[in-house]
């Protein structure tokens, strides 16, 4: 990995701000490039991976590959328009990830599948210019509370040792 150059040209980004800890949880700001889903806030990671859920569920990219499960029927997500989900993947793929900055740490996120019910992709910690896949959205929540929380001395390698 390494190079910051591996990100899908068609897929979405989404530029991850990490602001504060507060009682073990990082909060922070979600930016997509596309004003609707742009600066979303989270109180946590978990709210995080829920809130781009989201957002992929209503751009359709990438696809889920599984039916979701749940206990109770919540209100349906509405898919945007075809011309939309262009306009969207567009602005999504080409804004600008060097206009934001977390005060902790700043990821840029892309998604690549989401099977499993879970999501495999690509991190990158853009303070340390580093990258690293991930398997799960698990995962992803434990490789950015890792980088957090070792701040800017962590390494790359640090990380996979952490977490495998």
């Amino acid at each position: 990995m390494g190079d910051l150059d591996t990100l899908i040209p068609f897929l979405p980004r989404y530029l991850v701000c990490i602001d504060r800890r507060k009682e073990g949880a990082l909060a922070g700001r979600i930016y997509s490039g596309y004003r609707p889903f742009h600066d979303i806030r989270f109180k946590d990671l978990p709210e995080m991976v829920l809130t781009v859920e989201k957002i992929m569920d209503r751009i359709g990219c990438p696809e889920a590959s599984i039916n979701k499960r749940q206990f109770r029927n919540d209100e349906e997500i509405v898919a945007l328009s075809g011309t939309e989900t262009r306009e969207a993947k567009k602005a999504m793929r080409q804004f600008d990830t060097g206009s934001e900055r977390g005060q902790k740490a700043t990821f840029i996120l892309q998604i690549k599948f989401r099977q499993n019910a879970s999501w495999q992709g690509t991190v990158q910690w853009v303070e340390k210019k580093q990258e690293i896949n991930f398997r799960s959205a698990l995962e992803l929540i434990k490789i950015i509370d890792s980088a957090c929380e070792q701040g800017y001395q962590a390494d790359v390698i640090g990380f996979e040792q952490a977490i495998i």
